[in-house]
């Protein structure tokens, strides 16, 4: 998965946490209720997934004000694995959301290991600290395609081996072919998942999910169809039971010392989909 999927899916880990963080990042510098703290220094929020060998994180600091012309922020983020003492370091970029919203994403090539645990801490210049322990879950089996028996029921993906439920999508690729440009598409289907027992899970998968998510689209080609399953570690948290007043308060929902927000780490498997709207 590239970077622009992997930004787009933590979208949907992090929930309504974006939006808050992002709002705080776009306010005034006269209106942040956090400048004059010494509890919050840093919001920091995603995932780390152990099938990417690239790992994007969005860290803003909620006292100083955004260089918007990209000078980057007086901070360093780093990870260590607690088990070895390794420590890994990450580069920051500067993106915009709209006229007033701008954020920094720090990346890191590396990739994380199952069943691990990973210490994450954003240090301000002058050594002010958040910092988040992250637990990796295990590895799983690649979840299995079931189709239906009948044309008018829906196909169903069974997931083995996974306590928390992260995610589950329908990703695939769609290329403009008058304008020679192709562009990631994911369809979010957690909301069609059960438990079967502890560690089991079923997904029903519409068949027209594609189909229907295309709808409109001219001159297309669609390609590269796989159905993407996520598994979190301990700290999990199901946003979409969650009272969405809650998310907005910095001690709402959050698992970061020092700081608000919430990263979790991800064990992920995709297996491909073969989808009648799919043209490979």
């Amino acid at each position: 998965m590239n970077s622009a999927q992997q930004l787009t899916s933590s979208v949907r880990l992090i929930g309504g946490l974006l939006a808050a963080t992002l709002f705080l990042s776009g306010c005034d510098e006269t209106l942040n209720p956090f400048k004059e703290n010494d509890q919050y220094i840093f919001s920091m929020s995603g995932y780390l997934d152990t099938s990417l060998d690239e790992q994007w994180l969005r860290v803003v600091s909620l006292q100083e004000e955004i260089d918007r012309n990209g000078g980057g922020l007086n901070t360093s983020v780093t990870l260590e694995k607690l088990e070895t003492g390794e420590v890994f370091s990450f580069r920051d970029s500067l993106f915009r959301y709209s006229e007033t919203i701008y954020a920094y994403n720090f990346r890191s090539e590396l990739q994380v290991q199952p069943a691990s645990t990973y210490l994450l801490t954003a240090t301000r210049g002058d050594g002010a600290q958040s910092r988040v322990v992250v637990d990796i879950p295990p590895e799983f089996i690649d979840p299995t395609f079931v189709p239906a028996d009948r044309p008018w029921q829906p196909d169903m993906l069974l997931i083995n081996g996974v306590e928390n439920l992260a995610d589950v999508q329908a990703r695939f690729k769609v290329t403009y072919k008058l304008a020679e440009y192709s562009q990631p598409y994911h369809v979010s289907l957690i909301g069609d998942a059960f438990r079967v027992d502890e560690n089991t899970h079923g997904v029903y998968i519409d068949r027209e999910t594609i189909a229907n998510a295309t709808l409109g689209l001219e001159e297309i080609e669609i390609t590269n169809c796989e159905l993407y399953v996520a598994s979190a570690g301990t700290d999990w948290v199901d946003f979409s039971n969650v009272d969405p007043e809650l998310l907005m308060l910095p001690d709402g929902i959050t698992n970061v010392e020092s700081g608000t927000g919430y990263v979790i780490g991800v064990s992920s498997r995709a297996i491909p989909y073969d989808n009648f709207a799919c043209e490979d």
